[in-house]
């Protein structure tokens, strides 16, 4: 049943669901080794890691085997991304000065599949 006349291609993106987070402990991993390798759109993995004391989500972002760093997801994004134990995501942008490692990491985490309550 489609109530708002979508196409299934329309249909498709709108179940998309992205949030845009900022990698945290950039300089504590391997991220010195393999940052002249990463541009904006980059394909990132997140595999969920054990969660905080205060109940926050913690995943670490993954480079093909490099650990880049880890992002936490609060509040909203918390209840969404709790029963997913590995993310796929993009790099949304970079700050980086010319032959130096990263300063700031943003990337995007994407939902494709949202559950149906009701």
């Amino acid at each position: 049943m489609n109530i708002f006349n979508l196409s299934n291609e329309n249909f498709q993106l709108a179940n998309l669901l992205t949030t845009v987070v900022k990698v945290e402990q950039l300089t504590c991993f391997d991220m010195i080794y393999v940052y002249h390798l990463l541009s904006e759109g980059s394909k990132l993995s997140l595999v969920q890691k054990d969660p905080k004391l205060n109940g926050d989500l913690v995943f670490e972002v993954r480079f093909n085997t490099f650990i880049l760093g880890y992002v936490t997801l609060t509040n909203f994004s918390k209840a969404l991304f709790q029963d997913d134990l590995e993310l796929d995501a993009t790099i949304l942008s970079m700050a980086k000065e010319k032959y130096l490692p990263l300063k700031s990491l943003d990337i995007t985490i994407r939902k494709k599949d949202l559950k149906m309550v009701g």
